[in-house]
């Protein structure tokens, strides 16, 4: 299946699948990205992992041995990276670098993947967004971090949502709204009413509109914010989805480098 629209490119290459955002292309010169689609992918207990690291960094023409990833726990941290290293950043779930030839790399089954790129200062950021990381603003905190480290203006940061979970799959419970309203307020609009199931309330909630709202807060433009309008669950069968797959859910990457 083709999963290209009008912000996403579904690219092939012999056996490697992966999507790339039209917007992002424009600057190609200097800078790569991709997000995986089966059949490879990235956890840590799989064994061919390495294996499918070096097949699209080949794809992409990027060096697999330089790459930066971490552990990922759920946390609001990120890490600015200066040179390569081999540290496993435990609980980092964010880079930024303005460093060329340093591969960032962030792993999914839908959690929200989070492309921020300056066109002019050539600075880019890799956040993993899951449900934690969205109510923390880790988005914010990268886009924040850009402005500290790189005098970054928020006005030149695009911004591409990679493919997750969606309002229409993402059914949570009371708990999590008040949870949402504590930190935000009035978040009406994000939710809607599902089913009542064993005498419990249920809700499906939009985490992409909530992320685009709070990033233009800080003066990120709504015409640079890009959505890949993707659902993982709905399209299991192309990429990872814990939702759908449960235990047996593998991992997507997102992968970001200047060149």
């Amino acid at each position: 299946m083709d999963l290209s629209n009008e912000n996403i490119i579904h690219v092939k290459k012999d056996d490697v699948e992966y999507l790339q955002f039209r917007e992002l292309l424009k600057y190609a010169d200097n800078f790569q990205h991709a997000y995986s689609l089966k059949p490879l992918q990235f956890s840590d207990k799989n064994e061919q992992a390495s294996a499918n690291y070096k097949k699209i960094c080949k794809a992409l023409e990027i060096d697999s041995n330089q790459i930066i990833k971490s552990a990922q726990k759920h946390t609001d941290i990120v890490k600015d990276i200066e040179e390569y290293t081999d540290e496993k950043f435990e609980f980092v779930d964010g880079f930024i670098t303005n460093k060329k030839n340093i591969p960032l790399v962030t792993k999914y089954a839908d959690c929200t993947p989070i492309i921020l790129y300056d066109k002019i200062k050539n600075v880019i950021g890799n956040v993993h967004s899951g449900w934690r990381g969205t109510l923390q603003r880790i988005s914010v905190k990268a886009a924040k971090l850009m402005m500290e480290k790189y005098d970054c203006n928020p006005a030149d940061i695009i911004v591409c949502i990679g493919p997750c979970i969606k309002q229409c799959h993402f059914q949570v419970e009371a708990d999590f709204i008040a949870k949402f309203k504590q930190e935000f307020g009035n978040i009406d609009k994000y939710y809607n009413l599902g089913e009542v199931i064993e005498g419990k309330q249920k809700y499906y909630f939009d985490t992409t509109n909530l992320i685009i709202d709070y990033l233009s807060k800080i003066g990120i433009k709504r015409e640079n914010i890009f959505d890949s309008d993707i659902c993982s669950v709905c399209n299991a069968d192309s990429m990872s989805s814990y939702r759908a797959e449960k235990d047996k859910a593998d991992r997507n990457m997102n992968i970001v480098m200047l060149k």
